[in-house]
């Protein structure tokens, strides 16, 4: 009977030793995480978005603000997948984090502003701007239309955005500082305004 349980607990020392060992591979030297294996916390460890967005498997994407020197720089957002344009508009609007506004990095989006995804067609996004876009600051339109493009056009199936204010399509203003001459833009129609 001794003899009996000296192997069982023989046995169930080998089984337990086996099991202990099926945990993580151990490498002799550091190992690079695929970046389509890395945790969220993780990928963005310098990251200034508040941590309670980046719960229930939200994603990075790109939203566009001023740096100090007035070139376009793109902070990241976590957003719920798939984000919609709305939602890229929505994070616009809600600007720079505290710690972006301390490096200097701004939005000429007025902070009462409603931005309004309209219809999707054909890659071209309609963007409804409301009576805050009236009467722009001088030389802030030109980088309201631009923070505004590029950061719907983060966005695969966004290709190029309109413009409506007061129920028409208007002519946005582009990177040089003139009337666009389509009335659909791209962010092509910006790059003097990217570093």
């Amino acid at each position: 009977m001794r003899l009996r349980r000296l192997v069982a607990l023989g046995c169930l020392a080998a089984v337990m030793t086996a099991v202990a060992g099926c945990g993580l591979p151990i490498d002799n030297s550091p190992q690079a995480i695929p970046a389509d294996e890395m945790p969220l916390a993780l990928s963005e460890p310098n990251a200034t978005i508040p941590s309670v967005s980046r719960l229930l498997g939200a994603i990075p994407e790109e939203i566009y603000l001023l740096g100090p020197d007035a070139q376009l720089v793109g902070r990241v957002r976590y957003l719920r997948p798939p984000p919609t344009p709305q939602e890229m508009l929505d994070a616009l609007e809600a600007g720079p984090a505290s710690t972006e506004l301390d490096q200097g990095i701004q939005s000429a989006i007025p902070s009462s502003a409603n931005l309004i995804a309209g219809a999707l067609t054909g890659g071209d996004l309609t963007v409804v701007l409301d009576s805050s876009f009236g009467s722009p600051r001088p030389g802030q339109a030109t980088y309201e239309y631009a923070q505004i493009v590029y950061t719907v056009t983060s966005l695969p199936q966004v290709h190029g955005v309109l413009f409506e204010y007061d129920g028409a399509i208007i002519l946005p203003v582009v990177g040089n500082g003139s009337l666009a001459t389509s009335f659909v833009v791209y962010r092509s129609d910006y790059a003097q305004l990217v570093p």
